[in-house]
């Protein structure tokens, strides 16, 4: 019942986001949800993985089983953006970084505490970086 609840809460939330990415600059859209964008930090990305409290597990994961059905798309930035609305009481900060991989690669993660959410963040460069 619990799941069922909090499914429903992320997939009104990813609904509002994709709405607000259409519209808005994305750290306009940061600041609406809750969500500090970091995008100008030339800090080095963490590479502690976080450890987050009981109570938000099925939150986090009815938010992973909502976006990987998402029809417009399963994207690290919407997954990061409906996580990091569902952890706003945590500070989360959006990252985004580029590495070359073959052709350009970028990638967005949540970082809480100067800890990571996406273990594979250390292997981008940050944007301030470039």
């Amino acid at each position: 019942m619990r799941f069922t609840f909090e499914l429903a809460r992320a997939l009104y939330w990813l609904t509002r986001i994709e709405l607000g990415l259409r519209r808005h600059p994305l750290p306009i859209m940061c600041r609406k949800l809750g969500i500090e964008c970091d995008l100008r930090s030339a800090a080095e990305p963490a590479a502690v993985p976080v450890v987050l409290p009981r109570r938000t597990r099925t939150g986090v994961l009815a938010c992973g089983y909502a976006v990987a059905r998402w029809p417009f798309g399963n994207t690290c930035l919407r997954r990061c953006l409906v996580l990091g609305c569902r952890l706003r009481t945590l500070d989360p900060v959006l990252r985004i970084g580029v590495r070359r991989d073959g052709e350009l690669v970028v990638h967005s993660w949540l970082e809480i505490g100067g800890r990571t959410l996406d273990a594979t963040s250390a292997q981008y460069a940050t944007l301030g970086t470039l």
